[in-house]
């Protein structure tokens, strides 16, 4: 470092023009780099046009189709989520086959039938399932341990608990908008089957009875009020007792009017579902469709940008080539 310093200030001014010098050489070659460049467009502005229209004709005709994609929300009944998962796993699986026959068994047209696949997966209501597993981690940790997942979030969309969810999130892949009207062959494929059929019959009557027999017991509940409300107004104008008794009663009486508005929720809830309850498997959204896009949708530009690209970096090297050839033969 001391020699650095022991230098005469002439050489050090010497090294710092070397610099720049350097530095103006680097952008003036940049510069000249750019020219040629656009130099070289300007004179072959032909052939870079022929290979703009050549990509974008060979991009109109090997875009993909364009494909659509409905997310709707569906609701199980009676207890149905098992069954429904696997009838649309099969219905799926036909279709990735291309078995022409099934979609003829649907009652539909192979060549314009528009569904090209469907997933489903539970909407997971994480209060409910608080309520379903309880406050025992330790439970939870072995599950999650035994199935070998990441966190709790991958064992509550495994089949140990598909049974707990009621909504779930039915994605259809369809061939053009038009095609959402085939839903209902999927629908009908899922809800007309005996199994289904029988598992309705079944639900709907089991539906029926518990609405009756909670219907029964808030009758008896109110009767039951009724009673001890007379009995503790009786107590209370004949005896001094009946101060002590009216305290028990109206802990009794408190605990009643809670599980008569438990009851009476639940009952409506059941209620509400008389509307959704018309087959194991519905639809409650609005069948709308989007358009999925991919990378084959925009050939048309990616097609030519490639073809230019390629001219340039070809015809670069064999320019590049050259010169290094005429320099090797010059020496």
């Amino acid at each position: 470092m001391s020699d650095h310093y022991n230098q005469p200030a002439s050489q050090q001014e010497m090294d710092l023009s070397d610099i720049f010098s350097l530095i103006g050489r680097f952008i003036k070659n940049c510069i000249y780099f750019i020219f040629r460049i656009v130099d070289f467009i300007i004179r072959k502005w032909w052939i870079i046009l022929l290979l703009i229209v050549a990509g974008i004709v060979l991009g109109y005709f090997t875009k993909g189709a364009a494909s659509y994609e409905a997310n709707l929300l569906l609701k199980t009944n009676f207890k149905s989520q098992s069954y429904v998962y696997t009838a649309i796993n099969q219905f799926n699986n036909n279709l990735a086959e291309g078995d022409t026959d099934f979609v003829i068994s649907l009652g539909k047209d192979p060549s314009t039938f528009g569904v090209a696949s469907v997933e489903v997966a539970p909407v997971v209501e994480v209060l409910d399932l608080i309520a379903y597993i309880g406050e025992n981690d330790r439970a939870l940790g072995e599950m999650t341990r035994e199935f070998k997942l990441e966190d709790d979030r991958e064992l509550f969309a495994t089949d140990r608990f598909l049974s707990t969810y009621k909504y779930h999130k039915l994605t259809v892949g369809l061939k053009s908008e038009q095609s959402k009207e085939d839903i209902a062959s999927l629908m009908s494929f899922i809800n007309d089957q005996p199994f289904a059929k029988q598992l309705k019959e079944k639900g709907l009557q089991n539906h029926k009875e518990f609405i009756a027999y909670n219907e029964k017991t808030l009758k008896q509940l109110d009767e039951l009020v009724e009673g001890y409300t007379k009995e503790a107004i009786g107590l209370q104008n004949t005896s001094k007792e009946g101060f002590y008794y009216n305290n028990r009663s109206d802990n009794e009486m408190s605990s009643l009017f809670d599980f008569k508005i438990m009851l009476s929720r639940n009952t409506e809830e059941l209620k509400n579902d008389d509307v959704s309850y018309t087959d194991v498997a519905v639809i409650v959204s609005d069948i709308q469709a989007s358009r999925d896009t991919s990378i084959l949708d925009n050939m048309i530009i990616i097609y030519p940008l490639l073809f230019v690209i390629l001219f340039l970096f070809i015809s670069g090297t064999i320019k590049l080539y050259n010169s290094y050839k005429a320099e090797t033969l010059n020496n």
